[in-house]
């Protein structure tokens, strides 16, 4: 016979813990994230070398991050439900 055992500890108190790091919402407070994302691809296109391949690449990486924030979390055992 195999069972379905619920070993998972209780949630947290205090919400859901879907909150951003408090350096995120510093950096979110003062530049939307659209802008910062599209001045750092613009440098990316201007600036020359390693600077610009650094830029571009941190604009990249910053919007597939930001982007994939907006998906729906997909509900798995991390979030206390099934």
């Amino acid at each position: 016979m195999l069972g379905l055992i619920d070993t998972r500890d209780q949630p947290p108190p205090g919400g859901d813990g879907t909150r951003e790091p408090w350096y995120i919402q510093v950096v979110a407070s003062f530049f939307p994230w659209p802008a910062i994302i599209t001045w750092l691809i613009v440098a990316g296109l201007v600036l020359e070398g390693w600077v610009a391949v650094l830029a571009l690449w941190t604009g990249v990486m910053l919007g597939s991050w930001r982007g994939l924030r907006l998906l729906p979390p997909d509900g798995g055992m991390r979030d206390y439900k099934q």
